[in-house]
């Protein structure tokens, strides 16, 4: 028996396919414009893994999760881990190549809760995969700026 598994095989991707709900029960795989850089803080990562969560079966299911409802097409998926492709002139701590596992959660990294380490309780936090934003069931994901430079990516 190996000692460890062999690690999988990575060939530089050309499209960005992602798996978008468009209603309860109709999802379908989509080609989408792959990420571009658009700050100095941005990082673009390939997604290499994603899990399937029960809020993601709930929005396939229902369209919405109590006051969170699917408007428009929306990429599901947020548990997920890639490779770092590439990086704004400001991130530091993170340069392409770099394995990553993406948190789902994205705080503001500035109010009294960020500041004091307590991420999770920030009032501003937004998640992927809950609408307005989409997940990372899809290539390539750009979290959202104010916290690419962190470690939650």
């Amino acid at each position: 028996m190996p000692s460890e598994c062999p690690p999988p095989s990575y060939s530089p991707r050309t499209s960005n396919l992602s798996f978008v709900l468009k209603n309860p029960h109709d999802v379908e795989f989509v080609e989408r414009p792959i990420p571009q850089l658009s700050s100095p803080k941005d990082v673009i990562v390939a997604v290499n893994y994603t899990g399937i969560c029960g809020s993601d079966v709930h929005y396939w299911d229902h369209g919405s999760i109590g006051h969170f409802v699917v408007q428009e097409l929306m990429v599901l998926g947020h548990e997920s881990s890639g490779t770092v492709v590439e990086v704004g002139s400001a991130v530091t701590g993170l340069q392409p190549g770099d394995k990553v596992a993406i948190e789902p959660g994205y705080p503001c990294r500035w109010c009294a809760e960020c500041l004091a380490g307590r991420y999770n309780l920030c009032p501003e936090m937004v998640f992927a995969a809950t609408p307005p934003h989409h997940g990372t069931l899809t290539g390539f994901t750009l979290p959202p700026t104010y916290q690419s430079t962190s470690t939650h990516c």
